[in-house]
């Protein structure tokens, strides 16, 4: 076969092009390092796999974070991430066109903020500017990735690709989706971490309590596109047939403004029953029901009327990162032009997302943590309403700790 050659299955290009996607985001990772040590025979070998159907993913590597909240991730092979790029490249233009314009997350644009900014102006618009009363009611589901029934997930989006997915490959394409969804990493992982660490993680949130026919690891691409996939019936439901403009969803994070509290509490019940049918179940402690002058926590952000704010949560794990890296430049007599560019694109990364924030107060106290040290190599550069880090050109001497504020 030649190397560009297709017979119902995917050229060599095709694989190259979603190694590229794959390396851009995983650089520099052990995985990506050994694949890219031969990558030309390593995506010949992985291209003919796949078009033989010879192909089974390897063994991923488990490990548990605890920020923002506890929670098991499976690191995947890298060359299964690249199957995974081949995967959404095909089905991602068309879950784009598939999916409200309110169900955020693993979309281009439509990350946190994006969900802040569009609730807060579902809120504005059913309460008039806050003139008129309106409820604020947030769902969660209980354990949703390892609730997610595999058949129906495969069932649906064989459903949904046939009839809109147009290409030669689509056979190839339902086994590349069948081999990642029903693949159990958990039985042959690597654990990163002693299973110590997976002490207090709740049964519903590790595929090592799971069946074999629920669940997805979390920390897949193809996890992230599928689950948003899993409940799109029921989001086109609560917007379309059940008549709630004002909603939005954030993976399994859901937040309805209405008028009326008493259809908010009817729309509860038949959620729960359509979630069952799929078996899953709402959250019985993480259900929050109240008007619109108090406002609502979502994605890491509180909403209150006329301004929004960063969570104290969420602060908290910025300046946590930060002591990480102060311990850094304090530890080491030099740092290397890497460690530095990226330390300073974490900070601008914060500060720019506290401008989007009522944050005078948090982003005072975000600068006064940064350590001394670092001012050997970074600087505070202020225009206007706008700051940030950058590095120095002249590594040589210290820089006095300059603080700027920004207006709350």
């Amino acid at each position: 076969m030649e190397f560009n050659e297709v017979i119902d299955g995917i050229s060599l290009e095709d694989v190259i092009e979603a190694y590229y996607d794959c390396r851009h985001n995983k650089r520099n990772t052990i995985n990506q390092l050994e694949f890219e040590v031969d990558y030309e025979r390593n995506c010949i070998e992985l291209w003919h796999e796949l078009n033989e159907r010879r192909y089974e993913p390897r063994r991923s590597i488990a490990f548990v974070v605890n920020r923002p909240v506890k929670r098991e991730i499976f690191a995947a092979d890298f060359r299964d991430r690249v199957v995974h790029h081949l995967i959404a490249r095909r089905i991602y233009p068309l879950l784009e066109k598939q999916f409200l314009t309110d169900s955020y997350s693993t979309q281009k644009g439509k990350g946190t903020l994006f969900g802040v900014k569009r609730v807060e102006q579902h809120i504005k618009e059913c309460s008039q500017n806050y003139t008129r009363d309106c409820w604020i009611m947030k769902l969660d589901i209980q354990g949703f990735f390892m609730s997610i029934d595999k058949n129906i997930l495969y069932q649906d989006i064989v459903n949904f690709l046939i009839g809109r997915y147009k290409g030669y490959d689509i056979d190839l394409l339902f086994y590349m989706i069948r081999q990642t969804i029903y693949n159990r990493p958990e039985l042959n992982c690597i654990r990163k971490m002693p299973k110590e660490a997976w002490k207090g993680l709740p049964t519903n949130k590790s595929l090592f309590g799971t069946d074999g026919l629920h669940g997805l690891p979390i920390g897949n691409l193809t996890s992230q596109l599928l689950a948003l996939l899993y409940l799109d019936p029921l989001d086109h439901l609560i917007s379309e047939e059940w008549f709630f403009p004002y909603y939005g969803r954030y993976v399994d994070d859901m937040v309805i403004v209405d008028e009326s509290k008493e259809r908010l509490l009817e729309l509860r019940k038949k959620i729960d029953n359509w979630l069952k049918g799929h078996g899953m179940t709402l959250h019985p402690k993480k259900t929050y029901l109240q008007h619109c002058a108090k406002g609502v926590r979502f994605v890491g952000s509180v909403i209150k009327p006329g301004r929004k704010y960063i969570a104290a949560r969420t602060m908290g794990n910025f300046i946590r990162k930060v002591y990480r890296q102060n311990e850094l430049a304090e530890s080491k007599q030099g740092l290397s032009r890497k460690e530095v560019f990226h330390y300073v694109a974490m900070v601008n990364s914060y500060m720019g997302m506290m401008l989007h924030y009522q944050s005078g107060r948090h982003f005072r106290r975000f600068l006064s943590r940064i350590s001394p040290s670092w001012y050997r190599y970074t600087i505070i550069v202020k225009r206007g309403r706008r700051v940030k880090l950058v590095a120095r050109r002249q590594q040589k001497s210290a820089a006095p700790q300059t603080q700027y504020s920004l207006t709350a």
